[in-house]
């Protein structure tokens, strides 16, 4: 992807600098430059972000529409943009790769296929030249996205690691449109670019959709480790068992995530909370150790379903709230990960302490008689 070099190497005088409040300027992701797609490879961008605004496919609460707006808000921290070492992975991403904000594909409410055509003609774009890094909108963009992917690499046969409270797998959504939010699953596997055994879903819990689909879900190869599985077992295995199944014999990996696989006291801010989902030590560590175990050259992403108006802390979205901040979150995860297999490397360089941690361990002198 790109050779060695750090952040001071890809962005110059600015590397260290946070130039200006959080409140001030064009919000785009973590302040970083913008770029116009179609000149990515002029311009040596690494990893291209993209927001998709769309929520005309979802059933219950829309607003998803906002998400990529308060996220973009959320990653406005007070820290330079180009400068992101991560305390506990002992990791920049900045260091290794060139990253730019895109923009947002354009969405027209009243056309929602035509919307997610639009989409994936902005994923297929960015995917030609760099890796996407796509913000929702509502989890129909999901099949454009990973549509637009493969078209633009060639990929056959792609895997596909899913964190959602729901399967999405139904085969005209819930309420009978064929590209809602609860069958992009369903449509990507129609398009025989993914075999349901390169299938894993993570999270799911509560009542939809029913057994018959996950019957044919167990027909077709597919595996998923619900919500209480995953607060029960190693997620080391997990992890392995998803990222193997990802894997085998197929071209590259997609990974996408629905903030609704979160516990909802976590994450309020989107359209159909569930109680019992995963909290976020889960998630992120989930996410880092699948994304550091793939190609980062043959990968994807994105992070969907952030609804800001229900977010208990976000009542504009001038700086985001807990959702949007945990999605943000989530995006420089990733790009730390994809920096570690870039490098081939297990973990980074962290900053520890010079005695060991816990208690130190005394030898206690008897007592004389």
């Amino acid at each position: 992807m790109s050779e060695e070099r750090n952040g001071e190497d890809i962005y110059g005088d600015k590397h260290k600098e946070a130039n200006e409040p959080i409140f001030s300027g064009i919000p785009t992701f973590l302040k970083l430059p913008e770029a116009d797609r179609d000149e990515l490879d002029e311009e040596d961008v690494d990893v291209g972000i993209l927001g998709a605004p769309l929520d005309t496919a979802t059933t219950i609460r829309p607003g998803t529409r906002y998400g990529p707006r308060a996220v973009r808000a959320a990653s406005t921290v007070p820290s330079p943009p180009y400068e992101h070492f991560n305390i506990e992975t002992g990791v920049d991403p900045f260091d290794t790769f060139s990253v730019a904000d895109t923009g947002d594909a354009a969405v027209s409410p009243g056309d929602t296929r035509q919307s997610q055509l639009n989409i994936e003609d902005a994923v297929y774009e960015i995917s030609e030249q760099a890796t996407p890094i796509v913000i929702g909108g509502d989890h129909s963009i999901s099949y454009p996205d990973i549509k637009g992917w493969a078209e633009a690499n060639g990929y056959e046969d792609i895997g596909l690691i899913h964190f959602d409270c729901h399967a999405d797998t139904g085969e005209d959504g819930l309420t009978g449109f064929k590209y809602d939010h609860g069958a992009w699953v369903k449509r990507v596997y129609d398009e025989g670019i993914m075999a349901g055994e390169n299938y894993t879903l993570i999270g799911p819990r509560g009542f939809w959709p029913g057994p018959d689909t996950y019957e044919d879900m167990r027909d077709a190869g597919m595996k998923w480790y619900t919500a209480m599985e995953v607060g029960g077992m190693d997620l080391d295995k997990i992890v392995e068992d998803a990222v193997e199944r990802a894997t085998d014999g197929t071209d590259a990996v997609w990974v996408s995530f629905d903030v609704d696989v979160m516990e909802p006291a976590y994450c309020p801010g989107t359209g159909e909370p569930e109680p019992g989902g995963l909290i976020p030590r889960e998630a992120i560590y989930m996410v880092r150790e699948v994304v550091k175990a793939l190609d980062p050259d043959d990968f994807g992403f994105d992070v969907v379903e952030v609804a800001p108006q229900y977010d208990v802390s976000d009542t504009s979205s001038y700086n985001g709230g807990i959702t949007s901040g945990f999605a943000n979150r989530l995006i420089i995860e990733v790009m730390g990960s994809m920096a570690l297999a870039e490098k081939g490397l297990e973990s980074g360089d962290p900053i520890k302490p010079e005695e060991p941690l816990g208690p130190t361990e005394t030898t206690e002198t008897p007592a004389d008689d």
